[in-house]
């Protein structure tokens, strides 16, 4: 059994990559939510790393998946960086044992590798062929194209969408996922 401690701007997004991780992994592995309290730049406050050190001993996670959105696209190296530093800072503090979900604008660009899904459950016909990193802010354009429906799109609902999304899908279709995915399998042992 693999301990794997989770930290996201949003406990929407932790919980929606554990449904997506779990769907292709449904034993051997158990999430551990950590700095559950901290949301969005909070995690950017210096004191977070106290934090993390304490919970980080406490859990005793094998691994630790951090989850960020860049808010950018792949071209806004500035963004990615300032995501990447965060990462290394706090990695240090939890033994090198980290992986990074590095979210290329925003978590619900997943969502749009697997648009069929999304379509089944919100009885729409959005046809999204371009490639997922690009799109800018995908959460806006999913609550555009929701808004004259009955259900609009929030992004309260990721993780139950998530428990739906095809994994192969999004492996298809997001390079970003693909090679975190490809690390989480290598740091976890499922290689």
């Amino acid at each position: 059994m693999k301990i794997i401690g989770l930290i996201g701007e949003d406990p929407n997004d932790t919980t929606s990559i554990k449904n997506l991780l779990l769907k292709k992994h449904p034993s051997g592995l158990v999430f551990k939510q950590l700095l559950r309290n901290k949301r969005g730049n909070q995690l950017d406050n210096p004191k977070v790393a106290a934090s993390l050190k304490i919970e980080f001993e406490s859990a005793q996670p094998h691994f630790v998946l951090f989850i960020r959105d860049v808010d950018g696209l792949p071209t806004e190296l500035v963004k990615i960086k300032k995501v990447d530093d965060w990462f290394n800072k706090l990695n240090l503090v939890v033994n090198d044992k980290g992986i990074l979900l590095k979210n290329i604008y925003e978590l619900e660009a997943l969502i749009l590798a697997d648009i069929a899904t999304f379509n089944k459950i919100y009885h729409t016909t959005i046809s999204f062929t371009s490639n997922v990193m690009y799109q800018n802010d995908p959460k806006g354009f999913l609550m555009q194209k929701t808004s004259k429906t009955k259900n609009q799109y929030k992004e309260s609902h990721c993780p139950q969408i998530f428990d739906e999304l095809n994994v192969d899908e999004i492996l298809a279709k997001c390079s970003y996922f693909k090679t975190f995915y490809h690390s989480f399998k290598e740091k976890v042992g499922l290689l």
